[in-house]
């Protein structure tokens, strides 16, 4: 069993680390290219900025020696909902979501992925995005995520 919790101010550079990695498992995945060091520092800042804002918070899982072992963040920004829309809307990201590999297929994201979609709802957000890998998305999909109007196409 897992206790959950929000995050710390003083915990956001592990959730950034656990960021990193959830970046580097989908470059894996997905043949996306590895995220750079130099970048995970400029979004530990962003994450301090966001955070004192009180545009950011995340939920962390702890295991029974207190570590935290997963995490999900969600991110409120006002952005348009759609392409020409009138104006725009609250929307919520949801970020960072990892667990520790010996700590997969028990609940704990989907969970904690909840948890952020409340806050967000209760932020005012009307919707909530996600950028998923593949091996992901039957979880959040599972939660009620769905495709909308986003495609790629590698070039080259």
């Amino acid at each position: 069993m897992y206790e959950t919790r929000w995050a710390t101010y003083n915990e956001l550079n592990i959730v950034a680390e656990c960021w990193y990695k959830m970046a580097c498992e989908m470059g894996e995945i997905d043949r996306i290219p590895k995220p750079s060091l130099q970048r995970l520092e400029e979004v530990k800042n962003l994450f301090r900025k966001e955070f004192e804002l009180g545009n950011l918070m995340f939920q962390v899982a702890l295991d029974s020696d207190e570590k935290i072992v997963a995490c999900a963040g969600g991110l409120i920004r006002t952005e348009y909902a759609f392409p020409l829309a009138e104006e725009q809307s609250l929307f919520g990201w949801i970020i960072a979501v990892y667990t520790v590999k010996n700590h997969r297929k028990n609940g704990v994201a989907s969970q904690l992925v909840e948890e952020i979609c409340l806050w967000l709802k209760q932020k005012g957000a009307k919707r909530a995005r996600l950028w998923s890998s593949l091996s992901g998305r039957s979880v959040y999909e599972q939660l009620g995520f769905h495709n909308m109007m986003d495609l790629a196409k590698p070039l080259s």
